[in-house]
């Protein structure tokens, strides 16, 4: 009976892997994590009849070397339903992509989620430029929420309409002369936000 167990086992995970079906642990049904004005939001949930003793949250700044950040205490889970946790990441990595894991008692770790925080300041955005004329503008933006970024020259000529899907809205090298320009950002929740950015390096235009 146990060989036969263990067959049957073997064959859902291969075609659990086989599916492309993603997957944090084995107890959890879900991991994620967002950015919620001036902290991260870490959300998971145990599968129904899923247990385990103590729930660690670990953070890091490279995906290679983690530091405890929080811990859930006692008994994780619920015998008879799916059970839902949040930690909020008060204090995370500025400007940069934070790398979360959970370990789930004697379980062991899952697997890794890149959580990036803004510091957007005042505009709502911040805009990075390269060496190379590349220019990003960086937004926070909840996950699924789309919209589209609108951008008028110096002199009011709306001159480019992005869609959005993200929180970054890359402008290749060349693609606009050095100045200054206005941008809006249209949500589909109806909200919005506008600022002035600079490009140093445009084109000859």
């Amino acid at each position: 009976m146990n060989h036969i167990k263990t067959f049957v086992l073997s064959l859902m995970l291969t075609l659990f892997v086989f599916a492309g079906i993603a997957q944090p642990h084995a107890l959890l049904q879900e991991f994620s994590g967002f950015q919620q004005d001036n902290q991260l939001v870490l959300r998971w949930t145990f599968r129904s009849g899923s247990l385990c003793e103590g729930t660690r949250v670990e953070r890091s700044d490279n995906g290679l070397i983690f530091n405890q950040i929080g811990e859930i205490p006692g008994i994780c889970g619920n015998p008879e339903t799916a059970f839902s946790y949040t930690f909020i990441d008060s204090f995370p990595k500025h400007n940069a992509i934070n790398h979360y894991r959970l370990e789930l008692g004697n379980y062991g770790f899952t697997s890794t989620i890149a959580v990036e925080f803004l510091n957007t300041g005042e505009n709502g955005f911040i805009v990075l430029s390269s060496g190379s004329g590349q220019t990003d503008i960086l937004f926070q933006n909840k996950p699924g929420r789309k919209g589209k970024a609108i951008i008028y020259s110096s002199v009011g000529k709306r001159i480019a309409d992005i869609d959005l899907q993200g929180k970054r809205i890359s402008l290749s090298p060349g693609r606009f002369a050095a100045g200054v320009y206005l941008l809006m950002l249209i949500f589909d929740d109806n909200t919005s936000l506008s600022g002035n950015f600079v490009i140093a390096n445009g084109n000859s235009q």
